[in-house]
């Protein structure tokens, strides 16, 4: 089973630019500061990755020409979002005793502003 077969290219896209980004800050942490803080911006951006891959597929269902159906898949999606943020968040705080917050809600910051900046972009 192809788990990103169904898709939509530009998320494809986003996602992939979206996890070199955080590679690259996170190997920056690494030299700079420490592993706990690599880890933690990897972390962040970890819990709104999943809260995409898991919102895509209800956003992106077979949409009639009605609006109202298309704003309700769209909240749907963005509601499943936040509750998979929510919850990854807190089992890493519960969970990651060496944990950087500073670093893991910077690793939110980015991959949640990267994604917003990819998916507004007009291609």
């Amino acid at each position: 089973m192809n788990l990103f077969g169904a898709f939509p290219l530009e998320i494809k896209i986003m996602l992939k630019k979206l996890i070199i980004a955080i590679l690259i800050i996170a190997l920056s942490l690494f030299f700079l500061l420490n592993l706990e803080s690599a880890i933690s911006v990897i972390l962040g951006a970890l819990c709104v990755i999943l809260g995409i891959i898991f919102s895509v597929p209800i956003a992106y269902r077979k949409k009639d020409n009605n609006a109202s159906k298309i704003v309700v898949d769209a909240l749907k999606a963005e509601i499943v979002k936040i509750i998979i943020v929510v919850i990854l968040l807190w089992l890493v705080f519960k969970f990651y005793a060496e944990l950087v917050p500073l670093a893991l809600i910077f690793g939110l910051a980015i991959a949640a502003i990267f994604s917003g900046l990819a998916l507004s972009k007009n291609r």
